[in-house]
């Protein structure tokens, strides 16, 4: 029973792991509601200009798929799209306007009167399908099965009955069996992909944490910059100026985060925890850690990892340590040529740096390293973002 159970409300997955893919099914799902509104919306559109121009009255249930095929369409737009409540009552939206025109279909006196009639309904509904758990969606179809044939024999000829009678059987268990397919393999790639992504950064987050214990200097580092930066953004989003930051873009950099210094895996310990200051060929060293911290992000988030993610990594970790007026590291970039992402890394890295204790200096106060890196700004660090950065940790 449990299996049946599983199978039914959540696909076959346990209830936990399908409500944590659910975001990234409604998601998807919105592509296809996207698609489906504007075929909607064109298909009455047309039918109504084309009655229109014939003299038929057929023209309310066309005029009624046209308008509510443009509603979708405008709340998509207007509505933020990384809602999961909002997608699921978009496409419910979708389904009652479906419904809608369908029971309106039912209500003609014969199929002829307005063609394709439970075709067009069964099909419109099978996109829609795999947004929701697939008890509820076959209950969905099951439901409207009944209210429509109910409609049908009591407005219809006996003759066009019968005809919707094979329609609705036919294509409802069509539908059911090839929802339940799509559903199962949408859900199972997704699952997976997700496994794969939780296994992947576990990794990562085991090579991060491998540096951290290695660096003596630089205990709780990888937390400590994760809070400052998670701060910054909160204060970028504040003042609407920097459109890039999408909930997604914001996801990407503080998952990115920890793995700034992931090159110092290859660091010697004998310069990496060297409680001194370090000679010009040590400190050359060292810095070759931003280019081989990319390097294990090539190869290790390039053929897994959506593009904007791996892009975002590699970018940090190579570029965190460059300067705004272009006198940094690998690539002497300057300005707004340095990705905003390894600008955002640079003031929390370097901050952290300041006010924590490392093998080769103690700690200074919060308000000297602020200080200092107000003096900075501009040259080591984007003004607009220093400004920013202070005003967050104060």
């Amino acid at each position: 029973m449990e299996k049946i159970r599983d199978r039914l409300y959540y696909s076959g997955l346990k209830k936990e792991e399908y409500l944590e893919i659910l975001p990234i099914i409604v998601q998807r799902n919105l592509y296809t509601l996207k698609f489906l509104s504007v075929m909607v919306m064109l298909f009455g559109a047309v039918f109504f200009v084309v009655n229109l121009l014939v003299g038929s009255s057929q023209l309310i249930p066309y005029a009624f798929l046209t308008l509510g095929g443009g509603i979708v369409l405008l709340l998509r737009a207007i509505l933020p799209r990384d809602n999961k409540h909002l997608g699921m009552l978009l496409s419910y939206l979708q389904i009652i306007l479906v419904f809608a025109y369908g029971i309106m279909l039912s209500l003609q006196p014969a199929n002829l009167s307005i063609p394709a009639t439970s075709i067009v309904v069964f099909l419109a509904l099978l996109p829609l399908a795999v947004i929701d758990r697939p008890l509820r969606m076959i209950t969905v179809v099951a439901l409207f099965s009944a209210v429509y044939l109910l409609c049908s024999h009591a407005m219809k000829t006996p003759a066009a009955f019968r005809t919707d009678a094979m329609n609705i059987v036919a294509f409802s268990a069509m539908g059911i069996i090839l929802y339940l397919v799509i559903i199962n393999r949408i859900v199972r790639e997704i699952s997976q992909s997700r496994r794969v992504e939780k296994l992947q950064k576990d990794v990562i987050a085991s090579m991060a944490a491998i540096i951290e214990e290695r660096d003596e200097s630089t205990g709780g580092h990888i937390h400590r910059t994760e809070v400052y930066v998670r701060s910054l953004l909160d204060e970028m989003e504040k003042t609407h100026e920097y459109p890039i930051l999408t909930p997604e873009y914001r996801e990407n950099v503080l998952r990115a985060t920890p793995m700034h210094d992931i090159g110092k895996i290859k660091i010697p310990d004998s310069i990496l925890n060297k409680p001194a200051r370090l000679t010009p060929e040590e400190y050359e060293i060292i810095k070759k850690h931003v280019q081989y911290g990319a390097d294990i992000l090539d190869r290790t988030l390039h053929s897994v990892e959506e593009d904007d993610y791996y892009e975002i990594a590699h970018n940090i970790a190579l570029y965190h340590h460059e300067r705004y007026d272009g006198l940094g590291y690998p690539d002497g970039l300057r300005g707004e040529d340095i990705p905003l992402e390894a600008r955002i890394m640079a003031l929390a890295d370097v901050y952290d740096a300041l006010v924590s204790r490392r093998v080769y200096k103690e700690a200074i106060p919060k308000e000297q390293a602020m200080e200092i890196i107000r003096s900075v700004s501009g040259t080591c660090f984007d003004p607009k973002l220093t400004q920013l950065f202070l005003k967050a940790i104060a």
